[in-house]
């Protein structure tokens, strides 16, 4: 038979299957170390003292405080600022007022009213009457 007869064998007759086994191989890899002797090696530390000059500018900066007394009322807290090289940092604190009013919430009206009339009563009075007589009489 022709090879292309092979690949497409005429209908009608049976397919012929061939089977082949191919084997499967893996490679494995083992991974170890282990210790061989080689040559010896001395390690000798010593310090070492160099003198050099150094010539860097160095920025040195002083803050100074001053606590200046305000005391205003205002009504809400100002935010830190920046004027040159000063920096203001406002404190603010919270004050309760007491305000004592003289309120005047009612009136009492009093009215009065005179009228004369006339009373009757019958009362009982009693009295001493003293009575002097001399020896002459």
């Amino acid at each position: 038979m022709s090879d292309d007869h092979k690949a497409n064998p005429p209908k009608g007759s049976a397919d012929i299957v061939q089977r082949e086994a191919i084997p499967i191989v893996e490679e494995r890899v083992d991974i170890g170390s282990r210790t061989t002797e080689g040559k010896t090696v001395s390690v000798t530390l010593r310090p070492v003292s160099e003198t050099i000059e150094i010539d860097e500018p160095v920025l040195r900066e002083a803050v100074s405080v001053e606590r200046v007394p305000i005391g205003q009322v205002i009504d809400e807290a100002p935010p830190i600022r920046e004027e040159g090289d000063l920096t203001v940092v406002p404190v603010v604190e919270e004050r309760i007022t007491v305000l004592r009013e003289l309120v005047l919430t009612e009136e009492i009206l009093l009215r009065r009213t005179r009228e004369t009339r006339r009373h009757r009563e019958t009362a009982t009075l009693r009295r001493t009457e003293a009575e002097i007589a001399t020896a002459d009489d």
